[in-house]
């Protein structure tokens, strides 16, 4: 399945999706630095600078100091802006300048040309590998709480546990399992022997998964954007 594109990424962001969540699920890397991912032989943990910088791109979005906008080229072509407010108080203008040197950007450019790819030799760039759904399922489906006994077996792989440097505050999504059936369950499934489930009252879980139908629907409408473009204050302020 192909990856999905990265202007259909930010329009998630630009709808409302926490961008922490979003890239948390949906890329394989963003300038080089890569995300956790826990599919089978290329599972491996996020790089120490992953979530510091989703943390920080989370603060300046919460905060409001960064927005989006489409910028029309012509009658078939368009362009995606993300740009930060010109000012910022002295704690966003340090995150700013935080995602700036994380990303290896150039501090005296406020337009980056958002493309597809690990990394770009370019610092006016900004490199975004995506995945596909095939690999976002794959990759929560690590997060399941499989029994050992399955694992013992050779049925699946074991779960990837988190590093403990730089690791985000909360799982992606939780999975439990037991051989009993579960009560006040979100959504359940018997296998083997086993009830797999996400608790009704695990609100992140829930909406992380609701959001999967979201990310599919992006992929079966794919416009035909032109590549966005990030805007930046110089210097951060």
């Amino acid at each position: 399945m192909k990856p999905i594109p990265p202007i259909s990424l930010l329009t998630m962001i630009q709808t409302g999706y926490p961008i922490d969540l979003v890239f948390r699920l949906c890329i394989h890397a963003i300038n080089g630095i890569q995300n956790r991912f826990g599919g089978g032989v290329r599972a491996r943990q996020a790089d120490p600078e992953f979530y510091p910088l989703l943390e920080r791109m989370r603060k300046v979005q919460s905060e409001g100091v960064m927005g989006m906008r489409v910028k029309k080229i012509d009658k078939e072509e368009a362009s995606l802006e993300i740009f930060f407010r010109e000012r910022a108080d002295q704690t966003m203008a340090e995150d700013i300048r935080a995602i700036r040197n994380i990303l290896g950007l150039d501090p005296n450019v406020k337009e980056f040309k958002v493309i597809y790819g690990s990394f770009s030799p370019s610092d006016k760039e900004v490199a975004i590998l995506t995945r596909s759904i095939l690999e976002i399922i794959s990759d929560l489906a690590s997060y399941i709480d499989v029994p050992d006994v399955h694992v013992a077996e050779k049925r699946v792989n074991p779960v990837l546990a988190d590093q403990s440097a730089g690791t985000p505050p909360v799982s992606l999504i939780r999975i439990y399992s037991s051989q009993e059936k579960p009560s006040d369950v979100f959504i359940s499934v018997p296998y083997r022997g086993y009830w797999f489930w996400i608790d009704d009252k695990d609100l992140p879980s829930k909406s992380l998964f609701s959001s999967l139908m979201f990310v599919i629907t992006l992929m079966e409408t794919e416009g035909k954007e032109g590549a966005p473009i990030v805007t930046i204050p110089a210097g951060g302020g």
